[in-house]
């Protein structure tokens, strides 16, 4: 591949720009939106701003910044080995994008996931690099960085893509600490220079005007460009008739959660600022002021209290009167409102319930959910799964040491491993889901759970289940975890000694050798009866026919061997229990001693401990 000087790399960037220009003005003005640009009805007039495109923009990306995130290598019936293997390239991938988060937040970011929310939310993009380096000390770090759509340019082959790059402007000192290099007075510019990070399948290099900052470097993606991006939504890359090109459509491609409303958010504020307006004038109303030559003022303010105004002959001061909206617009504003909800999110969402809704109304309205969360759910679904590919591509090429990954995985439990690049290099392709769960979606999917394994002859296995319905990550790892606790529940002695062990954690040794005496009792007890056992049953009884060569054993009369008699409990041996012990001596009120027995002061009498009776 021939070798870009810096002005080649600017102009194909640059010729990208021009044409993808009407894409980049629909994020400028959807961006404009979510900041709630003040809307302006002219000098003079009350204006209104509703903050509905912040509040609809923030309610979807908090529902996909705290749905659950599920990776996961079906199992299909692979043997238990190849199942651990899938579970540790699980465990990989989770281990690098909590390794990811970590790296932003020490660089006072968002989180990935919380980026990554926003831009498919408000841009209707995604984007980003997704690489493995290696620091100072040759280890091993993840750099998942999310980048601005607006700002990101690329060129896509018979191969997909071919070329990515970010284009953003930075500061002289952030170019001088970044890269590492000595800019001249020249570029002391007060709006911030260029810079062009560009990736092509081999190399990467970043160029400002006239130089480059950063040569070309593998970076260590083989084949492929280290680049995560796509689009929002089902809809395709269109042309229309008008026009040879898909420039004219491009900006609906990859379209915000402001795809069905922009438009109506003018006309809500429009009518609302009326309305504002019509409220301040009631307030304090306008004056028609009568006087001999036109040109009197009012100096004081009429609608104080207690104000006096001074008017001479002819001269007189009245309201002008309200004025109304017209009948109509509270119509309008009602059909605007339902359109509204209709092209986002039912207003019920946020808790605004005039009256109760049956299990049906809800069940709709959910619906009416998912129209919007789906294709966003399914574009960061998609975003993962780029990165997860492009990682393990990078570490299973062997050209990295051995990452040690600490994580939580969908269990929540804690994991702390060595995980090598074979283990990669032979586990399954992974599937990312992303489960945003209303309230009573646990408790369908755990009845759904019971109800196929109930009875004598279950429905669907227990791996399958937890694999499919419950949607839990290392089904193996809980199976184990079930038959623990079935183990510890069965035995006594098991049970015991997980007392004694958490006796001995807390530090409660004396709690502890009281279990531990109860524990050797009851194992001395078990092996002193299994060797009486195993001594007396020496064979069958005499005189016991015994089958013959080819012969079924002989089919034995009368009740079955019984265990040696000193084994057996009393009462299986015939011995009646033991008659309780009758108290000695007769039956006397409680504190009154009993006759014939000797008092407190004759026993101290008889040890010296009291004089002689007088």
């Amino acid at each position: 591949m021939a070798r870009l000087k810096p002005e080649d790399i600017i102009d194909k960037v640059d010729a990208h720009h021009d044409s993808t220009s009407t894409l980049r003005d629909r994020m400028d003005a959807d961006h404009r939106l979510y900041t709630l640009e003040p809307y302006e009805t002219g000098d003079g007039y009350q204006s209104y701003t509703s903050n509905e495109p912040q509040t609809y923009a923030d309610k979807i990306v908090s529902w996909l910044t705290a749905a659950d995130m599920i990776i996961r290598i079906p199992p299909n019936g692979n043997p238990r080995n190849n199942r651990d293997i899938n579970n540790d390239k699980e465990r990989f991938i989770i281990g690098v994008l909590r390794s990811a988060d970590e790296r932003l937040s020490r660089s006072l970011v968002p989180s990935l996931k919380d980026q990554m929310a926003w831009y498919i939310t408000v841009r209707g993009w995604y984007a980003g690099r997704a690489l493995l380096t290696k620091n100072g000390n040759n280890r091993t770090t993840v750099d998942i960085t999310p980048w601005d759509p607006m700002h990101t340019h690329w060129g896509v082959g018979a191969d997909g893509l071919e070329w990515a790059c970010y284009r953003i402007k930075k500061t002289r000192d952030e170019i001088e600490a970044q890269y590492g290099v000595r800019l001249g007075d020249e570029r002391a510019d007060v709006d911030g220079v260029n810079v062009y990070d560009y990736y092509d399948t081999e190399y990467n290099t970043v160029v400002i005007p006239g130089r480059f900052i950063k040569r070309r470097t593998p970076h260590g993606s083989e084949g492929q460009v280290p680049v995560f991006m796509g689009a929002v939504g089902s809809a395709p890359l269109i042309q229309s008739l008008e026009w040879s090109s898909i420039e004219d459509t491009l900006e609906d491609y990859g379209e915000s959660v402001y795809k069905a409303t922009r438009e109506l958010y003018e006309k809500h504020n429009m009518m609302m600022s009326v309305m504002l307006e019509l409220t301040a004038r009631a307030k304090k109303q306008g004056l028609k002021v009568r006087s001999r030559d036109g040109t009197k003022t009012l100096e004081e303010d009429p609608y104080q209290e207690g104000t006096e105004i001074s008017l001479g002959q002819g001269e007189d001061v009245e309201p002008l009167g309200l004025l109304e909206m017209a009948r109509e617009s509270g119509a309008f504003m009602g059909l605007v409102s339902g359109e509204m909800q209709r092209g986002s999110i039912p207003h019920t969402v946020y808790g605004e319930i005039p009256f109760q809704l049956s299990g049906f109304a809800i069940n709709t309205l959910r619906q009416g959910v998912e129209s919007v969360l789906v294709p966003r759910v399914a574009a960061m679904q998609r975003a993962y799964k780029q990165i997860a590919n492009l990682l393990c591509d990078q570490y299973q090429a062997g050209s990295f040491e051995t990452m040690e990954l600490t994580g939580r995985d969908n269990n929540r439990m804690y994991f702390s491993e060595k995980i090598t690049p074979e283990r990669i290099r032979e586990g399954g392709d992974p599937e990312i889901k992303l489960v945003t769960n209303l309230p009573e979606d646990d408790m369908s999917r755990y009845g759904m759970a019971q109800i196929a394994r109930e009875g004598q002859t279950p429905l669907l296995p227990d791996l399958w289940i937890r694999d499919n319905i419950l949607g839990i990550q290392d089904s193996d790892q809980i199976e184990d975890a079930v038959k623990e606790q079935i183990g510890e529940r069965m035995l006594p002695e098991a049970g015991i000694w997980s007392l004694y062990q958490a006796a001995v954690k807390q530090g409660r040794d004396d709690l502890a050798q009281l279990y531990l005496g109860e524990l050797l009792s009851l194992l001395f007890a078990k092996s002193r009866q299994m060797a009486q056992t195993m001594g007396g049953a020496v064979g069958p009884p005499p005189g016991t026919p015994s089958a013959g060569p080819g012969q079924a054993p002989p089919v034995m009369e009368g009740p079955p061997p019984m265990p040696p008699p000193e084994v057996l409990p009393p009462a299986m041996a015939g011995v009646p229990p033991p008659m309780p012990t009758p108290q000695a001596g007769p039956v006397v009120p409680p504190g009154q001693p009993r006759p014939g027995a000797m008092t407190e002061q004759e026993r101290l009498r008889r040890i010296g401990l009291a004089g002689p009776r007088g």
